[in-house]
């Protein structure tokens, strides 16, 4: 794997940072293809394309909204990619390959104009959420937000009002660089964000969502089972 990829911490949790091989190649190839069914959308957030009917989406001519660039073949080379940094994660997070299969459930595209930026969220249906940057070189950073909402009880609030510095033992917010071809792989329970876009081109990037489910035959109490095992009613 790259010499880039690292593991931080970060308010307990664990993110991945590096960047992928032949990414100029593979931005070539397939940044045409995004910018051919999405286009901005007026107002202050970017355009989502894994929604429709709302603001944050793309019509796609009529066509339902698309969130499944994972498993669509002109992606192919940049998914081959990233699922290896996926893997790598998932490992060093020590989870038993064994027995757990990684599933990309979800792929799908953002593309934010000028002043325009992706609200505070969390992912909500995944383990695991990732995001690799077409087009992004000082286009708004993400930025990770420490959940403040679920604290009870006595805690002072993290804000300047009552801190005269701030350093690894006390931060509450956390600013990554976004930069073209860097992938990043973070808990889908991060509070995060993305800064406004000052450029006057188009940030361009590709976000998906990872669950662990058992591998088929495989049982557990606590864990998802493996999907042949369930039944639509």
């Amino acid at each position: 794997m790259e010499k880039e990829a690292r593991v931080n911490n970060l308010f307990g949790y664990k993110m991945f940072q590096s960047k992928i091989e032949n990414y100029k190649k593979i931005n070539k190839k397939i940044t045409p293809l995004i910018e051919k069914f999405v286009e901005e959308k007026p107002g202050r957030f970017a355009t989502t394309t894994d929604i429709n009917g709302k603001e944050t989406s793309t019509s796609f001519d009529g066509t339902d909204a698309m969130d499944n660039l994972h498993t669509r073949e002109e992606y192919g080379d940049l998914f081959q990619e990233l699922n290896k940094h996926i893997v790598t994660y998932v490992k060093a997070l020590g989870y038993d390959l064994k027995k757990f299969d990684i599933n990309v459930v979800k792929a799908w595209s953002t593309y934010t104009g000028k002043d325009q930026h992706i609200a505070l969220h969390r992912h909500t249906a995944s383990h695991f959420s990732t995001v690799y940057y077409v087009r992004a070189d000082d286009m708004g950073d993400l930025q990770i937000e420490e959940e403040q909402g679920a604290k009870l009880g006595l805690y002072i609030p993290p804000t300047d009002q009552y801190f005269s510095s701030w350093n690894q033992l006390n931060f509450a917010s956390y600013r990554i660089k976004a930069e073209t071809g860097n992938f990043i792989i973070f808990p889908s329970t991060l509070m995060h964000k993305t800064l406004d876009n000052t450029k006057d081109k188009q940030r361009i990037s590709i976000s998906s969502d990872i669950l662990l489910t058992m591998k088929e035959g495989v049982s557990a109490e606590h864990c998802i089972p493996h999907p042949k095992g369930w039944k639509t009613i």
